[in-house]
């Protein structure tokens, strides 16, 4: 019977962990390898992962000094014994039948990954576990296919709504000291998959709420989502470079959409060194070829920004584009 390693990062989330691990070890399908890592956490969360790890020997608990999520996770990684491994945030819930649906999904497809549908909530009562269901679909996609729709956000950057083959990811470990660590990590680990399968199933439920990173007030630690995306440019070239254009045309609009937030925020950037760095990273990626696949519109406001950066974000902020 196949094992699935089930890596949950932990820190400062004592008002939540309870019905996140509870969720977890309820599940239907029962070879489990569940790895709590308490990233130095500050509340009662330690002594939670000791508690829960005494009501059932399928816990490991690892306490450590706080390094961030990805070192959490990367601590995780390397203890894993599993066949296969799944990540869960330690304020989000899972459906009973995640871990049996997605395994069974995986193999039967012959795939390395496999993707479910998620749900965002803010309390628990707005959840609706919904199990199989007649409509459910599956869509199985080869490296290069998959590694587009991830691109196009078809395939979501979050590594928590997937089960992955444990070998397509042991060699990739998350960056640290990142913010959006998603965003530098998921791609490399698609591009290390012979296939992908993507099932419709809402099987994941995401708590957003103000204290997570997406939930804050804009501010240039969010850069680090730019800076992925750069990084991904140039692996796109090195391995598939047929997907090189569309990396950057997704590059320069979002360094568009951070150009836009700092234009809004500009207590943030009193000297404009963020937006400066953002204009001539875009200049830089920008040869005349990459137009061959983009829209009329998109050939303008990308030339409009390059030409008056902040006469095209003011416009772009006052008609609400890519905000």
């Amino acid at each position: 019977m196949k094992k699935i390693s089930i890596i949950i990062p932990i820190y400062n989330v004592e008002d939540f962990l309870p019905q996140c691990l509870d969720s977890v070890i309820d599940q239907t399908y029962h070879n489990l390898e569940i790895i709590l890592v308490d990233d130095g956490s500050p509340d009662s969360c330690p002594k939670i992962c000791d508690d829960y790890a005494l009501k059932d020997q399928r816990i490991t608990v690892i306490h450590k000094e706080n390094g961030g999520l990805s070192d959490a996770r990367n601590a995780g990684i390397k203890i894993a014994t599993g066949d296969f491994i799944a990540f869960i945030d330690s304020d989000d819930w899972i459906a009973p039948t995640f871990c049996e649906i997605l395994l069974k999904t995986l193999l039967e497809n012959n795939s390395e990954i496999v993707e479910c549908g998620f749900d965002k909530f803010e309390n628990e009562n707005e959840i609706i576990l919904r199990q199989s269901h007649p409509n459910a679909t599956e869509s199985v996609y080869k490296t290069e296919e998959a590694l587009e729709l991830l691109m196009k956000e078809d395939f979501k950057q979050m590594a928590c709504n997937k089960l992955f083959k444990i070998e397509t990811i042991k060699e990739i470990l998350f960056e640290k000291n990142r913010k959006h660590e998603d965003e530098f990590w998921t791609y490399q680990v698609f591009a290390n998959a012979t296939q992908i399968v993507k099932t419709n199933q809402v099987l994941y439920f995401y708590r957003q709420h103000s204290q997570s990173i997406m939930g804050r007030d804009y501010n240039s630690s969010r850069l680090d989502g730019l800076l992925a995306l750069k990084e991904r440019i140039n692996f796109m070239e090195k391995k598939f470079p047929d997907l090189k254009n569309l990396a950057i045309k997704i590059f320069c609009f979002a360094s568009i959409y951070h150009y836009q937030k700092f234009a809004k925020n500009p207590e943030i950037d009193l000297d404009k060194k963020y937006r400066k760095e953002i204009l001539e990273n875009v200049k830089k990626y920008l040869p005349p070829h990459s137009y061959q696949i983009w829209s009329f519109k998109e050939i303008f406001w990308i030339n409009f920004f390059k030409l008056a950066p902040d006469y095209c974000t003011t416009l772009r902020n006052a008609v609400k584009i890519g905000i």
